[in-house]
């Protein structure tokens, strides 16, 4: 016969009540209760059946997680942060990843909401797409893309300021020649970092120049492509900014191949900050994005969209921080 709460409940000398809070973290219980709940489900060989539960009560202890890119070190780390804050709270993880692709985010949420999650967090592919008609009035957070409309919780960084401030650092280093290779085009994190590439030309009476500006699709080969492209075109362009960390990777990989040596022959700061940033020879500066935070931000808002459903939309903007290392070389002037 299978085991159940009562049993638990007698051999643990507590009442049901008590080991459904244990099993389910639904209320605070005490160690020393815990671990005599603990204790009688091991002895009972007892295994509580969620699927049985889920699809009775239709809802879950489930919280979704969709994002555009899982071999992208920054979403990696998202992830982790967002399983670290969810540690202890009584919520599993559910992780997809889109792959950038609108349709199959779309898919890919569908997959989640079979879950019945508690909520789920998203980094958007599409910005245009109101969520709400897939979602509903389930818990919604949105991190890292801003949305064209405000339809829920989001958490962000203020990647144009940041932009702005290294490429304004570069010419104040005496560089006028200055590269842009961006992500994936019409994309909020793309458009705004473009915005403060050009805003901080423009600031410094230096006409953006077409030329030195390059998109691709936010992986390692689109940075390469974009890096050879703007080489070719500029053999006068003394400095790059690339928008992308796997980009960056890319566009490292071309300046190795054809012996182009950093800073000597051209200066360059890259987009996140990760341990093969100090590594590289010589080593790369980079704006460097409160990863963790991010994620452990958009538990808290989702944790707190979940407890009241009606409470006013929030939007957290964080900063970036320029690191300065070995990559970039001030012009003679």
């Amino acid at each position: 016969m299978a085991v159940g709460i009562k049993q638990i409940a007698e051999t643990a000398g507590v009442s049901t009540a008590t080991v459904s809070h244990v099993i389910n973290h639904t209320r605070f219980v005490s160690e020393e209760t815990t671990r005599k709940v603990e204790k009688a489900m091991e002895e009972l060989s007892y295994c509580p059946n969620y699927l049985a539960k889920m699809l009775k009560e239709k809802k879950s202890n489930m919280i979704g997680l969709v994002i555009p890119d899982i071999s992208n070190f920054f979403f990696t780390e998202i992830a982790a942060a967002v399983e670290k804050k969810l540690s202890g709270s009584g919520y599993n993880l559910v992780l997809c990843s889109s792959d950038e692709d609108p349709a199959r985010e779309k898919e890919k949420i569908a997959h989640i909401l079979t879950y019945f999650p508690a909520g789920i967090i998203i980094a958007p592919t599409d910005r245009s797409f109101d969520y709400r008609s897939l979602l509903g009035d389930l818990p919604a957070v949105y991190i890292d893309r801003r949305l064209e409309q405000n339809i829920g919780d989001s958490v962000l960084m203020d990647s144009r300021s940041a932009v702005n401030n290294a490429i304004g650092y570069l010419i104040g280093s005496g560089h006028k020649r200055i590269g842009f290779i961006g992500g994936v085009a019409g994309i909020s994190t793309t458009d705004e970092r473009y915005k403060g590439y050009t805003s901080a030309l423009l600031e410094a009476g230096i006409k953006p120049d077409p030329s030195l500006i390059a998109f691709g699709d936010s992986r390692i080969q689109g940075g390469y492509d974009s890096c050879r492209a703007l080489i070719e075109c500029n053999s006068d362009m003394t400095a790059l900014f690339v928008s992308n960390n796997l980009m960056c990777i890319g566009a490292m990989k071309y300046f190795v191949q054809y012996s182009m040596r950093i800073p000597d022959d051209i200066s360059v700061i890259g987009f996140d900050d990760y341990d093969w940033t100090e590594i590289t020879n010589p080593a790369l500066s980079t704006i460097k994005q409160p990863t963790e935070k991010m994620g452990k931000i958009a538990v808290s808002l989702l944790l707190s969209r979940i407890a009241d459903p009606s409470k006013p939309i929030e939007e957290i903007m964080l900063d970036g921080q320029l690191i300065l290392r070995s990559s970039c070389k001030g012009m003679d002037v």
